[in-house]
């Protein structure tokens, strides 16, 4: 997956080591994650490994590796969870993370057949909140003191966006281009209405007459 400014990866050996560097106590990215925890890299191998969530690597065009995106199937299949961190605070505010994002969702409705897609985001964190508002993705509700940081408990929104509503405002990029699509519909449904019905169609029937006898 690639957009103006990222592209999405699978994870390599070494995202391990970055991951856990990304998702240390001492970022506040690491509420991303759920937890902060000081994690080994081996801890947040297996994790990953053993856990049912998912990852991909956010990847800039000059091949440098800033983040994840992450995405949990949640009770029923096509409903998922989606998550993620840009490490470096200077590249927040870039666009870097809000795209990310926007290809995650991509790949989940327009590949995998996603029919809703859910956030949960801390109050605390204006750069989410602020995503959510301007994609004017649904608010479900408020989780109370879902958060602990700084001190203090924080409370979260948790947001959807269901299938219909992200193809209302979001055309994804295809891998078939449409018109290739059309074009070889069009010249199956013209060989069935030529050859096909006059040539094969009559030796199948007289095929299956043999059969009946």
């Amino acid at each position: 997956m690639r957009g103006n400014f990222v592209r999405l990866q699978a994870l390599e050996e070494e995202d391990y080591k970055l991951f856990s560097q990304w998702v240390s106590p001492s970022k506040v990215s690491a509420l991303a994650r759920g937890r902060q925890d000081f994690a080994t890299e081996d801890e947040i191998r297996k994790d990953i490994v053993n856990g049912s969530t998912r990852y991909a690597t956010v990847v800039t065009h000059d091949g440098k590796k800033i983040g994840f995106v992450s995405w949990e199937t949640l009770k029923y299949e096509g409903s998922y969870m989606l998550g993620g961190v840009i490490g470096d605070p200077e590249l927040w505010d870039m666009g870097y993370g809000a795209e990310a994002s926007l290809l995650l969702m991509d790949y989940l409705f327009h590949f995998k057949n996603a029919h809703k897609i859910q956030f949960i985001n801390g109050l605390h964190n204006m750069r989410s909140v602020r995503f959510l508002i301007k994609n004017k993705v649904t608010i479900e509700g408020i989780l109370r003191d879902h958060f602990f940081l700084d001190g203090e408990y924080h409370d979260a929104v948790i947001s959807s966006i269901l299938r219909d509503e992200y193809y209302g405002y979001s055309e994804p990029e295809d891998m078939i281009p449409k018109s290739e699509k059309q074009k070889i519909r069009e010249e199956l449904y013209e060989y069935l209405q030529g050859y096909w019905k006059e040539e094969c169609f009559p030796k199948l029937l007289k095929q299956g007459e043999k059969i009946g006898r």
